[in-house]
């Protein structure tokens, strides 16, 4: 029997989603023998508790924030790393969020609900909060925001207590709005969140907040409710568990595991449009509450004040892009998630949005992403 041990921060949902996904794949091997490390209320109340074998006789180490990796690097065992002190480890397999991609993710969200305001609220010695942030501003530099307001905690603490609050509400309360916050993550949003009770700022209708990781005990605890940007952890440790098992068996080198973000869970902190205009948000509420109906340009022109070709035309220069592409991409965005997250048929989902059949689905949806249902399927679930 190989000799696995398995250190994992389940405090926060990423950690435990991670250990989900590891056991998916442990549940599939007969020859391992798993240890899981004590608590820390255990070990706080038996300062000598250890495994009763040295560390060196362990096969193999999954790892996510243990607090002693520098000893745990100092050993030749095939290990798998997740430390978010630190990104890349030379000579080490190790687990990384794909963090310009997330920042991206959130640039195009907020940019969609229309606003012009754009704020970021960070970790300053933490690479991943900083590549959060660049990937947020260059999505906003293409789109010509040249203003991304940005402040960084400097200790990695403290941004849970109330004087770094009260600095983040005092700065809140400089920048224009309506205004949008991404925050690395969804400890620092909270404080965000926090901020802006102390400042008497309202969210979302002034200050529309988003975090990362979507832990989802503390989003909907929190006051608003936190939207925020899911990640596959739960696929990372399925991945680092399978990687594990090749290294042990000398089947695999040392590779670097990206953690992707999967959707944004939308919530009462970001539900606001940020748009002036009373027709334009007229037609996009319309469009929001009806998308998943066979409506057509007409319909959404009879829910505002405006000719079409006035609708058409304002429509455009506020949001880049046409009516009917607004609703296509909306439409689209929910065929893709019934797909990857429901046991619903083609046949099922043509006639919930009461397409005529589902050869029109079908063609609906090549059209618009270049592939099948079942061809997009597929692919996504590799």
């Amino acid at each position: 029997m190989k000799k696995i041990m398995i250190i994992i921060d389940t405090s926060r949902a990423s950690g435990r989603k991670f250990l989900s996904g590891a056991e998916k794949y442990i549940s599939t091997l007969t020859d391992w023998e798993v240890y899981i490390q004590a608590p820390d209320y255990l070990k706080s109340k038996c300062p000598d508790y250890n495994l009763g074998f040295p560390i060196e006789t362990l096969d193999g180490m999954l790892i996510r924030d243990a607090v002693n990796t520098v000893r745990i690097l100092n050993t030749n065992i095939p290990k798998v790393i997740n430390d978010t002190q630190r990104e890349l480890i030379s000579g080490t397999s190790t687990i990384i969020t794909n963090s310009m991609e997330i920042g991206e993710l959130a640039a195009e969200y907020f940019l969609n609900l229309g606003f012009k305001h754009f704020a970021f609220y960070g970790f300053e010695d933490f690479a991943w909060s900083q590549k959060r942030y660049d990937g947020f501003k260059d999505i906003l530099t293409k789109s010509e925001i040249e203003d991304v307001y940005k402040f960084e905690n400097q200790h990695r603490k403290d941004h849970l207590s109330i004087t770094e609050r009260w600095k983040i509400s005092e700065w809140l309360k400089q920048l224009p709005r309506p205004l949008c916050v991404f925050a690395c993550n969804d400890d620092g949003a909270i404080s965000v969140l926090e901020a802006c009770k102390i400042a008497n700022i309202n969210v979302p209708e002034e200050v529309a907040v988003l975090g990362v990781d979507n832990d989802e005990l503390m989003c909907n605890l929190s006051s608003p409710s936190l939207s925020s940007i899911e990640l596959d952890f739960e696929d990372a440790g399925f991945v680092a568990a399978r990687h594990l098992n090749e290294l042990i068996q000398h089947k695999s080198s040392h590779e670097i595991i990206r953690v992707s973000p999967i959707e944004i869970i939308k919530r009462r902190s970001t539900d606001i449009l940020a748009i002036t205009d009373e027709d334009i948000a007229a037609a996009l509420i319309y469009i929001r509450n009806h998308f998943h109906q066979p409506i057509q340009v007409i319909d959404v022109v009879e829910a505002t004040n405006l000719s079409r070709r006035e609708l058409e035309k304002r429509f455009k220069r506020i949001l880049k892009r046409t009516i009917k592409n607004e609703i296509e991409r909306l439409r689209i965005e929910l065929m893709k998630k019934k797909l990857l997250n429901s046991n619903q048929s083609i046949y099922q989902i043509a006639n919930e949005l009461e397409f005529t059949d589902p050869e029109h689905f079908s063609r609906y949806f090549r059209n618009a992403v270049g592939l099948s249902p079942l061809e997009f399927k597929r692919k996504r679930c590799l």
